[in-house]
């Protein structure tokens, strides 16, 4: 990633593993889905450097996809339907905040570990960044399990797109095509699953509890 600062790289780093761990420690629906779309503006924020400092206008394009899309359009979304259900807290906690917390912390350590192995890659930030997007996929399903609310959930599958998303940017040094597609596809994907959320569960209970959606099986 030639051109782009090492210490910038490190300060977006910075800003996701942060967010993410923010994420996992919120107690309202809305903080959460505040530090996820922080998230996301910094990830298009890479994605944008990338295809500015190489003069690559499709990778200009996905970042600015990224910025309308999924931290746009997404959030707006996402909003919409906790101010219909009037969801504020995240729902039955497994795991208390401060424990949630903690072992989101051993799975960031457990991420840079598992990527010991590539640690060849030609920079620092390439290892730290790929590091950090394994986090934000233990992270998502860590949110998954330890929540209830729809939402919630839906964010923490949003949560580990950005991770699968930035692990293939930072493993192919750019952003190939079929990373460019991925990008577009989550965003349709995303959408799908907040009209389905919306529709299914509060029309049909006016809530926003996961456990409603064992009576939804056919």
């Amino acid at each position: 990633m030639a051109g782009i600062s090492e210490n910038w790289l490190n300060l977006v780093l910075l800003v996701l593993l942060t967010s993410g761990l923010s994420i996992v420690y919120s107690n309202r629906v809305q903080k959460a889905l505040n530090w996820w779309t922080v998230q996301t503006i910094a990830v298009s924020l890479l994605i944008l450097a990338q295809g500015v400092y190489h003069d690559e206008p499709e990778v200009i394009f996905v970042g600015v996809l990224l910025l309308i899309g999924k931290a746009g359009i997404i959030p707006i979304l996402l909003r919409r339907v906790l101010r219909e259900s009037k969801t504020a807290w995240v729902g039955e906690i497994y795991l208390k905040r401060a424990t949630s917390l903690v072992v989101a912390g051993a799975l960031t350590i457990i991420a840079y570990d598992v990527t010991k192995p590539l640690m060849a890659l030609p920079q620092a930030g390439f290892r730290n960044g790929l590091a950090v997007a394994i986090a934000l996929i233990f992270f998502g399903l860590l949110l998954m399990m330890i929540r209830k609310v729809a939402i919630v959930q839906v964010v923490g599958i949003l949560l580990i797109d950005n991770g699968i998303f930035l692990a293939g940017f930072f493993l192919t040094q750019g952003m190939p095509l079929l990373v460019e597609m991925g990008s577009m596809f989550d965003i349709l994907v995303g959408i799908v699953i907040i009209v389905i959320l919306s529709k299914q569960m509060l029309e049909n209970y006016d809530s926003l509890n996961v456990d409603h959606m064992r009576s939804l099986k056919g």
